[in-house]
């Protein structure tokens, strides 16, 4: 577990090094970045053992906060998003990450990103067997996930985007209990967010 979050922190690293230096003029133009987001998820999961197990996939909402800094062509975001469902087969589910992304700066009005993120996924599971019976305990998780956005930020004014995209989690973690394993895999998400930006000094 600490070499993956050891992991996680080196790539971090290493995608804000590279918007840094790619280009000499990053700080001039970079501007401060605040999100406040809101989506809709399913994630894929598994249940039991390998020759009788259920397979099925929950819907979560979230909500979550970021905050970040971008320059011409590059954003990087720190964030944290908390996530709930309607039933009471998750108890609470919440990630928080790192996200880089490139900007394709399409017209003055809106520019498309492609990015990846990745970091860490906490959940407490309340598991469900083949008939539907919930377990009487609580399974928890806290592992680290990797992943891919894909949006765009349509420009509301000077200090305003919305922004509106998909983002897919892998986390493909596994809680063994009695020799039955509850394994949750990925976590694909639609999202909108309000950005608010402003220059750096």
């Amino acid at each position: 577990m600490k070499n993956k979050i050891k992991s996680i922190l080196v790539v971090s690293s290493l995608l804000l090094g590279s918007a840094t230096f790619a280009d000499e003029n990053f700080y001039s133009q970079t501007k401060s970045l605040v999100g406040i987001e809101g989506g809709y998820s399913s994630l894929d999961y598994e249940n039991g053992v390998k020759t009788n197990n259920t397979q099925g996939s929950v819907s979560l909402g979230n909500i979550g906060l970021k905050i970040g800094a971008e320059s011409e062509d590059y954003r990087i975001f720190l964030s944290g998003s908390y996530f709930f469902e309607s039933g009471s087969q998750y108890d609470y589910l919440t990630t928080y990450g790192v996200s880089f992304q490139y900007k394709f700066n399409v017209t003055k009005a809106f520019n498309v990103y492609l990015g990846m993120n990745g970091g860490l996924m906490n959940a407490n599971v309340r598991a469900k067997d083949n008939a539907g019976v919930a377990e009487p305990f609580y399974r928890t998780f806290s592992d680290p996930y990797f992943g891919g956005d894909l949006g765009a930020n349509i420009h509301l004014g000077k200090s305003v985007d919305l922004e509106l995209g998909g983002r897919v989690m892998s986390v493909q973690a596994d809680n063994t209990i009695d020799g039955l394993t509850y394994r949750i895999g990925n976590i694909v998400q639609g999202y909108g967010s309000l950005i608010f930006k402003w220059q750096m000094d």
